[in-house]
């Protein structure tokens, strides 16, 4: 009888000691993301140029699948093959940011991105006017002319004056 009172306290105590441990853990997680949210966004080293520039970033979490790869495959392919000329004069920028990193955390925030997403964005004189979060990229994966035309409609429009 008393060997399994024994038993019993020992045991309540290994829980009870890891969902300490666990509570811990989860606080600093918690807390080292709402200190990199509160430390100042560093600012963009974006070249600026004369009129409007557009800015196509592709917003990773970590590890990637197939999918999410063919996603920034497509993405950075629809730049080359229909705005070449326009990343050369950086008046097109494509980048891929990894929102897990803390620096890059407020992305998450700025853009009310959930997952891994395409952003276009517009920018004059260095500063975002519009941005655009291209819900559709998931949809047309299997359709990559519908993927390079719904990307290249929204750069399109973007770039105009």
């Amino acid at each position: 009888m008393i060997a399994k009172q024994i038993l019993r306290s020992v045991l309540l105590i290994v829980v009870l000691g890891s969902l300490a441990i666990w509570a811990n853990r989860e606080f600093q997680k918690t807390k080292g993301i709402a200190e990199a949210d509160k430390q100042q966004v560093p600012v963009e080293s974006l070249p600026v140029v004369d009129g409007p520039q557009v800015v196509m970033t592709y917003f990773i979490e970590g590890t990637r699948c197939a999918s999410c790869r063919k996603i920034e495959a497509l993405t950075r392919d629809t730049a080359e093959k229909n705005f070449p000329s326009e990343l050369a004069s950086k008046k097109l920028i494509f980048r891929v940011i990894d929102t897990d990193s803390p620096a890059d955390h407020h992305y998450l925030k700025d853009y009310q991105l959930s997952s891994k997403s395409v952003v276009i964005s517009r920018r004059n004189d260095g500063r975002e006017t519009a941005w655009q979060v291209m819900g559709n990229v998931w949809d047309l994966l299997d359709d990559p002319a519908a993927y390079q035309e719904y990307l290249s409609t929204q750069i399109r429009e973007y770039l105009r004056p």
